[in-house]
Formats: structure tokens, sequence, C-alpha cells
């Protein structure tokens, strides 16, 4: 087999190393971006900061443990007075750091829940707003609970979490009976305090069980019934959360984003070389508050459909610029909304938390 020829390039025509943009820094047990910064101790992470350096955590993350048998159904019931029987938690130690460098600074912290093994680890990213928690857990627990609970340095007035159909609201301290009923609900991707002071989000991979008042978050992370399935949670489990601080509010902070992007994987794309020829740009950058859920070919006619969400509570309109051409308005089937008579305002305009699909064709300019 022939070799392949190899051909020699000067030193100077390297591509120099991208630039990082909020690198991690470490000073002791502090550790920051620019963006949000915390603090470890013998009791674990025992502090948050926004990127004002104004703190976000009345105490450490209490990390719960409670005897659990559900009132009805045992494996969709939590009781309603697990918090009068608290169950121990030890941790081995100290926390210590794993990884070290500009572009991530991780560390790891050991312990254990009954019979069963915990490793806790942290990590910073380079310019990125949250601090990262995964909770690695051996379970072996029978009618137990496993809970995180976020001591809030800003007492809360009111706290939100997304739902199936949006976001709700709900008052910090429930004054009406149908509210105290309510005292846990299911939250898909985030939940976030509001308070005057500043506010607090919590964004997970998945749905989970949350909860809230004014002097704290609580998410409930584990379960171990024992009917119908006697086997149910138990095994190894990851459980993966983040902590974003939001001093102007949840909305402005745009958490259903960044929520989105936590459950994102990395994107590995190729550094901008010189000499390359200049592309055209496909879509725009959205606007606040817009995502784009897909982008793909409607036949061979050479039209696009885009589907869109607007993540906020506000009213969005969708503008794409001059390089494309807005055909019609459609439904989640690729029919018109007009044809229907489903359809009668500006076709740009996307509602609150609402879905939007659209014909549309490129118009690339001329060169």
């Amino acid at each position: 087999m022939a070799a392949l020829p190899l051909e020699r390039t000067a030193a100077g025509a390297a591509s120099q190393a991208a630039e990082v943009e909020a690198p991690v820094w470490r000073e002791g047990w502090r550790c920051g971006n620019g963006l949000v910064s915390f603090e470890l101790g013998p009791r674990g992470l025992e502090q948050l900061w926004d990127s004002q350096d104004q703190p976000q955590l009345a105490g450490p993350l209490a990390w719960r443990r409670f005897a659990d048998r559900g009132e009805f159904w045992d494996a969709w019931d939590i009781a309603t007075d697990y918090r009068d029987h608290p169950l121990a938690w030890q941790w081995q130690g100290e926390p210590s750091w794993l990884e070290q460098g500009e572009l991530c600074t991780s560390f790891v912290w050991r312990g254990q829940c009954g019979a069963s093994a915990v490793r806790l680890e942290g990590r910073l990213l380079a310019n990125t707003p949250w601090l990262e928690l995964g909770l690695s857990v051996d379970w072996r627990q029978r009618h137990e609970l496993l809970r995180l609970e976020i001591p809030l340095a800003h007492p809360a007035q009111r706290w939100a979490a997304d739902t199936s159909g949006g976001v709700l609201e709900r008052p910090a301290q429930p004054v009406t009976a149908r509210e105290q009923a309510r005292w846990e609900v299911p939250a898909i991707s985030w939940i976030a305090s509001v308070a005057n002071g500043g506010g607090l989000a919590v964004l997970l991979d998945g749905p989970q069980g949350v909860s809230a008042s004014a002097e704290q978050l609580g998410v409930s992370l584990l379960r171990a019934p024992t009917w119908p399935d006697p086997g149910a949670d138990n095994g190894r489990q990851r459980l993966r959360l983040a902590l974003a601080p939001c001093p102007a509010g949840w909305c402005r902070a745009q958490v259903p984003k960044q929520a989105v992007a936590f459950r994102e994987p990395l994107w590995l794309r190729p550094a901008a070389a010189q000499g390359r020829p200049k592309r055209h740009q496909a879509l725009p950058p959205l606007g606040e508050g817009l995502l784009l859920l897909g982008c793909r070919p409607l036949g061979d006619s050479g039209d696009v459909v885009l589907t869109v969400q607007n993540c906020s509570p506000c009213r969005r309109y969708l503008e794409l610029g001059e390089s494309w051409q807005l055909l019609e308005r459609l439904d989640g089937l690729d029919q018109p909304l007009a044809a229907k008579g489903k359809f009668t305002g500006d076709p740009w305009l996307l509602t609150p938390w609402s879905l939007g699909f659209w014909r549309v064709r490129p118009h690339w300019p001329s060169a």
C-alpha cells in the first residue's frame, strides 16, 4: 500500500487557538467564570453568586433523605408527612477538585445514603451561566425519598415552573386550600424562584417533581416504592441538574432557552479558517424567546417548512429577512391554515408558548 504524500506548511500558517470567552478561574475553594461563581466547603456547595457577586444561597445545598410510604398508590403518591421522618445521610470527608482548567473545572464528593453509594460531581464550563450538578447513585433503598433542597438567600414571592402547555406561576406562600393541596407539582425542564432581590433557577434534565416555598426550592429525585413494581428506581441512577442565577427574573434571563441548551449535547464545529470561501447565511438568528425546532424540505419544490416555538410569555414575531419568502402558514400536518379558515391574523405572529409552522422559499440575492 502506497504511503500518503505529506505536505509541509509554514509555522505561521497554522490556525491559532480560538480565544476562550468567560474562562473558568479558581482561587482556593472558590471558582467562577464571570457569569456565575461558587464556593465549596466542609458542607459541600456552600454558596453561589451571580455575575454581580450577589449571593444566591441562604445556606449549603441540602441533599435530604426521608422515609416515605404512599398514602393511596405506593408508586405515585408521596406521603404528606414525609418531612417528619428524616433519615441520615453521610458524606466522606470534604469535596475535592477533580479537573482544573479555563475550559472546565469540576469537583467530586462521595457519600453514603443508607445502603446506597452516592457520588456528586459539580462542573462549571467556560461561558456558561449555570453550575452543573450530577448525582450518581447505586439506589438500594425501600420506601424512601431522595430530595435536593436549595435554601434561598432572597425570599421568594412567587415561583414558576414549565408545564406541557407553557409556564405556571404560583404564590410562594399558599393561601387557599387548593394552593395548599398542590405542595408538589411536576415540572418538565426547569423551576425558578421569583423575588425582588433576584431569582434562582434549577434546570432539569427531564421531568421531576418539584416544590417551593418562600425559603427554598425543592426537587424530588428518587423514590423506592414496592408496588406495583418491587424494584422501581432500584439500581444505578444518574441524576443531572444545574443552578442558574436569574437576577432579572426567569423571563429576562431566558430560562426556558437555557433549559433547552442544558439538555442538548455539546456542539463541535470547525473553526473559522482564512481563505475559505464565504458562505450564504441560511437562517438569521431568531429573535428573543424564539426556538427553531425543525427545518426540512417540502417535496421537490425547493420550499422549506420551518417549525418555531415561542418560549416566552410575550407575543413574538418571526423575522427571516429578505433572503426568505413567506408562502403560507401551515398546521402540524403541512396543511395551509388560511385555506381552512383557521388563521386570519398576522402570519408572522407567535402567541405565548405556541408552535408555528411556515412554508418558506429561499430567495438568495444574485451575486
